[in-house]
């Protein structure tokens, strides 16, 4: 299976490697081996603690991953470059251990049960409310931690958040300050105003071929044809495995009790007379007899229960409670309930006082046979043993997507074939291959792109994993005027459609027959026009006036006229939303502050 391993083990240089080894192990020890294979490459030091190559590529690695978690594999390309993660790796880790310091210096800490309680409590890591192993290994896993490095991760972020509360939880907002708010909120402005359409123009707009090749000869490197890849690959899902994994019958009666686990539950209908608490328990006693006479003379429950029933949301209904399954009523109750036959009546006695319970239908669930589930069982067992076997499977197939140079090994292995893409840019393709942001990272970076290897094995999500290798490579180049012609012409269009608004606006200005549509009084964000007169300056003695862009690309000349004030006092519902704004805002200038002042008294050295 691992025979291009052993191909490739028997040239001088992997022997020379391995002679290394055997000297180095031979006079130092493993210690010694291990060192001579960890960076220790220093790319910054902070206030003389070392941040270590090895440590800014883990953690441009972790960014990865993150990012394309986050957003569920549609994340830009253009973030998940290796020079921009690295780049924004080491800011983390610098302002980490600018952060790490500081909280040794205050002597913040955390206990493991502290750790420990996060852990359990945090909802990403449950299923039906209770802690789920599985989901948490899975989870840390798919970031590359072991869980004791993701529980270390774990304490450093709950002692940042320490940190950051204490610089968070020191703000506060007076009320003069949100007055303010409400008043500039509340303000009001008159402005007249002219559109200019920029679509209207551009279909009026001519231009002549010369004008065309004038303005592509000015502009060619907006016109070029973007670097791209086409790539060999080799997608394997569950459903490539469900053919090699066994449903036993052990597996069969576990699915099955797991199903009629899931099944509804036996309900029970209910009715009850509830004599309360205000009672002493020789009153309640007399009650009670005085009802049971009543029923075995033939005078109906429910009658009764209207008639001498303290619980008011049941006694108009004959205290009728409808069905009942076990968990939702308090115990004692419940525990007489679930142990009745139907028709029985019974009496017992809880927090709330004494009852008289009847039964009064039992309906159970109605549980399919094994013999009826087996199909759909089966289906599921061995879907869930496919996606298992795939994600045992990822290291043999790292390991062969390693080995070789070649897609084919890790295809006839698998018993699939190896595809080919179109070409697509750094932008992505047109499928869920080429369109997905660690498919394209991966097709431009170095190991493919450059060295001509096979990709790592790439988590599509979905059960679906691909290792991807270079078919061809077409450098960026410039369109010929002809290839151009189509997108020069809008461009050209656009420019002169776009100049000859600018001045008809200005114009427009000066002009007495210019027709301005007023409006007055407009309220703040009330449409995009009277959003944009509020970024305007108050006139003072006369109008102001300003051209505008419009988000769909048209032009709008405003005329200020008036700028009247909003109340001076804020409402108690305005006073609760903007003092949670000021003190969000306020906060985050804060530790933005405080960041930049660790910053700056800091002696930070950087290498990269």
């Amino acid at each position: 299976m691992l025979q291009d391993i052993r191909d490739k083990s028997q040239g001088i240089v992997v022997k020379i490697i391995v002679g290394f080894i055997v000297v180095t192990f031979a006079l130092f020890g493993v210690e010694a081996l291990v060192k001579s294979f960890t960076s220790t490459d220093k790319v910054a030091k902070v206030d003389g603690t070392d941040i270590t190559r090895a440590q800014m590529l883990q953690q441009a690695d972790l960014q990865r991953r993150q990012l394309i978690a986050m957003s569920n594999g549609h994340v830009n390309p253009a973030m998940l470059q290796e020079n921009v993660l690295q780049k924004n790796a080491l800011n983390e880790l610098i302002q980490g251990a600018l952060i790490d310091n500081q909280i040794a210096s205050l002597k913040l800490g955390v206990s493991d049960g502290q750790v420990n309680s996060y852990l359990l409590q945090n909802p990403q890591f449950q299923t039906d409310g209770k802690f789920d192993q599985t989901k948490y290994v899975n989870f840390i896993r798919t970031l590359g931690f072991t869980p004791l490095a993701f529980k270390n991760r774990v304490r450093e972020s709950i002692l940042s958040q320490q940190l950051e509360r204490g610089v968070v939880n020191s703000d506060f907002v007076l009320p003069y300050q949100v007055d303010s708010i409400a008043q500039l909120q509340s303000q009001e402005r008159s402005f007249d105003y002219v559109k200019f359409s920029l679509a209207d123009q551009s279909e009026k707009t001519r231009v002549t071929d010369k004008e065309l090749k004038a303005y592509y000869d000015e502009h060619k490197n907006e016109f070029k044809t973007p670097e791209q890849v086409k790539i060999n690959y080799v997608e394997l899902t569950a459903a490539d495995f469900a053919n090699k994994v066994k449903v036993t019958n052990e597996d069969l009666q576990e699915a099955y009790k797991a199903f009629v686990a899931g099944l509804p539950k036996e309900e029970r209908k209910a009715s009850h007379i509830l004599i309360d608490n205000t009672h002493t328990e020789k009153q309640a006693k007399a009650i009670l007899d005085k009802i049971k006479a009543q029923l075995a003379k033939g005078v109906s429950f429910a009658d009764l229960a209207k008639e001498y029933s303290d619980d008011i949301g049941s006694k108009k209904k004959g205290g009728e409670l409808g069905y009942i399954t076990q968990g939702t009523m308090v115990k004692p109750f419940e525990d007489a309930l679930f142990s009745m036959k139907k028709g029985q009546v019974k009496e017992v006695k809880t927090k709330f006082g004494w009852h008289l319970i009847k039964l009064e239908a039992i309906k159970d669930p109605k549980v399919p046979s094994l013999a009826d589930k087996k199909a759909a069982l089966e289906k599921q067992i061995v879907a869930k043993k496919a996606q298992e076997a795939l994600f045992a499977a990822h290291e043999n197939i790292s390991d062969l997507a390693y080995a070789s140079d070649q897609l084919k090994p890790l295809a006839n292995e698998y018993g699939v074939k190896v595809q080919t893409s179109n070409y697509f840019s750094r932008d992505g393709g047109n499928n869920a291959i080429t369109s997905n942001a660690s498919v394209i990272s991966a097709a431009f970076g170095d190991t493919v792109l450059k060295d001509g290897q096979n990709s790592d094995l790439i988590d599509l999500g979905d059960n679906k994993v691909v290792v991807i290798h270079l078919a061809d490579h077409k450098p960026e180049s410039v369109q010929s005027f002809e290839q151009a012609k189509k997108e020069v012409t809008s461009k050209l269009v656009q420019s002169k459609a776009e100049a000859a608004i600018m001045a008809q606006a200005k114009a427009a200005e000066t002009a007495p027959s210019t027709k301005w549509t007023s409006v007055k009084l407009a309220k703040r964000g009330q449409d995009e026009i009277a959003s944009l007169a509020f970024t305007m300056a108050q006139p003072e003695g006369k109008p102001v006036m300003d051209i505008k862009k419009l988000d769909d690309g048209d032009l709008v000349l405003i005329r200020l006229n008036k700028v009247q004030a909003g109340s001076d006092k804020a409402s108690d519902r305005q006073e609760q939303a903007y003092g949670q704004y000021l003190r969000e805002t306020e906060s985050k200038m804060n530790l933005t502050s405080q960041n930049e002042w660790l910053k700056s008294k800091a002696d930070i050295e950087t290498n990269l």
